[in-house]
């Protein structure tokens, strides 16, 4: 699911491309960026057992120096996310998404802007 995401991801916001990362960003990481986490993974169980069902939540982080720069990426990936439920991604079927919460920060540390995505996917 998350090589689909991402390869989903790139294709509706190309500028990202080469600028995605699984839970940090290299040092030399300098143009706006995403790095994603997974938060959880929740497996679907009946009375039968497991299915093949699951909702997985991920926090996106969209860094950028400029807040501008990271403001337009944010409402592009938020969009991305929106337009997602009943669509199918690689082999995947998205059911639903739920955007759980959006904010932004300054990181004073990296000298970044952080536009923050938390949401859950069922397929």
């Amino acid at each position: 699911m998350e090589r689909a995401l991402r390869t989903a991801l790139i294709t509706a916001v190309p500028e990202l491309t080469n600028s995605i990362y699984p839970t940090n960003a290299p040092e030399t990481a300098t143009r706006p960026y995403l790095v994603y986490t997974r938060i959880s993974t929740d497996k679907v169980k009946t009375l039968e057992g497991y299915t093949d069902k699951e909702s997985l939540s991920f926090l996106f982080s969209i860094m950028a120096t400029e807040y501008s720069a990271m403001k337009s990426l944010t409402d592009k990936v938020e969009a991305f996310l929106i337009a997602l439920p009943k669509t199918t991604i690689g082999t995947f079927y998205i059911e639903d998404l739920e955007i759980n919460n959006i904010s932004e920060t300054y990181e004073f540390e990296l000298g970044v802007n952080r536009g923050i995505i938390d949401f859950t996917i069922y397929y």
